[in-house]
């Protein structure tokens, strides 16, 4: 996410002058990345481009999540359940090799067995990787 100028660096325009000049001012702020404030009777309202808003690509987000589970499992395990839970509300937008490198990491460690919380992940892990896609130890009897 950019971070946003502050108000008084924006310029400010009125809601008839943005009416009367719409197409010239939407391409200033989508082609010179800028903000604008409308002025309308007692409120104003900010208009910047939409992109200042979107999270950081998927692929950082999927290495924040992976370590954030490899510190849950190898360091700290004191925020277990909130990590738990970020994971499980992130699973359906996960690439399936994002979720089968966090399977792997929470098979691959000694977490502890019968442990609610772990299963849940991998339960809800499981259920978020697309039908097509197979667990590579699946294929083993």
């Amino acid at each position: 996410m950019r971070k946003l100028p502050s108000l008084n660096e924006m310029e400010h325009i009125s809601s008839k002058e943005f009416g009367e000049n719409m197409d010239a001012i939407l391409d200033r702020v989508t082609d010179g990345d800028t903000a604008f404030i409308i002025d309308h009777n007692d409120k104003s309202y900010v208009l910047c481009p939409a992109r200042w808003f979107e999270l950081p690509e998927l692929k950082r987000m999927e290495l924040l999540v992976k370590n954030a589970v490899r510190f849950v499992i190898s360091v700290d395990d004191s925020d277990l359940a909130e990590t738990v839970q970020m994971v499980k509300d992130m699973a359906p937008a996960l690439s399936p090799e994002c979720i089968n490198s966090l399977l792997d990491l929470i098979k691959g460690k000694d977490v502890k067995t019968g442990n609610n919380e772990w299963d849940e992940l991998r339960q809800a892990l499981e259920a978020a990787l697309p039908t097509t896609e197979k667990r590579k130890d699946e294929d083993t009897p």
